[in-house]
């Protein structure tokens, strides 16, 4: 995957994070922010090392869209299963 297909998929699953975060209940909350933590992180890393290893690189595009329309469709649940679709598909960095 290259450096610009990826940063837009991380930009979407972060505002799809952030959307999940903004709507979440007191007991999803947490795992909304670590999610949100997580995509974030990603981003930061990418100036500083090289990109990671993405298992399915258009399923991961295709699952940043889906999770930000989800999420602004005010589907918690399925952007939320969205997210932790795309973390499983970051391999290590």
């Amino acid at each position: 995957m290259d450096q610009a297909r990826y940063e837009d998929a991380i930009n979407r699953l972060i505002a799809a994070a952030e959307l999940v975060v903004a709507g979440a209940s007191e007991e999803q909350r947490l795992d909304a922010l670590g999610m949100l933590a997580f995509f974030r992180l990603r981003r930061t890393r990418i100036a500083e090392q090289d990109l990671p290893r993405i298992l399915n690189e258009e399923l991961f595009a295709q699952t940043a869209t889906a999770a930000l329309t989800m999420a602004g469709r005010k589907e918690l649940l399925a952007a939320s299963a969205l997210l932790e679709q795309a973390r499983t598909l970051v391999g290590a960095s």
